[in-house]
């Protein structure tokens, strides 16, 4: 007798099946019946784990998005902000690029986001968490005295902005080399504010 898989398992390979279903026939094109077949379940199966495909959506961007969130929690366990800051840069732009599959569900959620007021209220939050954790990291600086005292808000807005801007480019752009993108968000958001004695 098989045994029977565990909920999170189960709930895993929906969603799994689900992106690959959403990026290969769209938003609308996408039906609850065609995720089941996907995911090899009845289409009552699937119900009983999610009541639509909005459901679906969210639970899918929640669950790649939880790979950012490990990125912010190793990188707030560095003892310098500047090293913490570094390491998220470089593992964020690193994370998307070696994961197009994951990238591209992102951009095709975005296109959805304003259309769905659930999604959109999670990308809301998303973003605020994301504002939070910058502005956080840079304060950290300023009171460790690695960072000029500045406006940490300012910072964590424009670095949240460019990381996700750059991300685009450099799916199109060939000349954009990841070690060289670090080096300018280095010296555009870290060597900019940083203190005498670390310059």
């Amino acid at each position: 007798m098989v045994p029977r898989k565990s909920k999170e398992v189960r709930i895993n390979e929906i969603t799994e099946a689900a992106i690959d279903v959403f990026l290969h026939k769209g938003y609308e094109g996408t039906t609850m019946e065609s995720i089941a077949q996907k995911a090899g379940v009845s289409k009552g199966g699937l119900y009983h784990y999610f009541k639509s495909k909005d459901m679906i959506l969210i639970n899918a961007n929640e669950k790649i998005s939880k790979k950012v969130e490990e990125l912010m929690e190793t990188a707030l366990e560095s003892s310098s902000a500047r090293e913490g800051i570094l390491y998220y840069i470089e593992n964020y732009i690193r994370y998307w690029l070696d994961n197009p599959r994951e990238t591209a569900f992102l951009f095709l959620s975005m296109a959805k986001m304003l259309e769905n007021p659930d999604l959109l209220k999670y990308y809301k939050q998303y973003t605020a968490d994301y504002i939070t954790f910058f502005e956080g990291a840079f304060n950290m600086g300023i009171q460790l005295g690695e960072f000029k005292p500045h406006n940490a808000k300012a910072s964590a807005v424009t670095l949240m902005a460019a990381l996700d801007g750059v991300l685009g480019y450099m799916l199109f752009d060939e000349d954009l080399v990841l070690d060289e993108v670090i080096q300018y968000f280095e010296e555009k958001f870290i060597k900019s504010i940083e203190t005498e004695k670390l310059s």
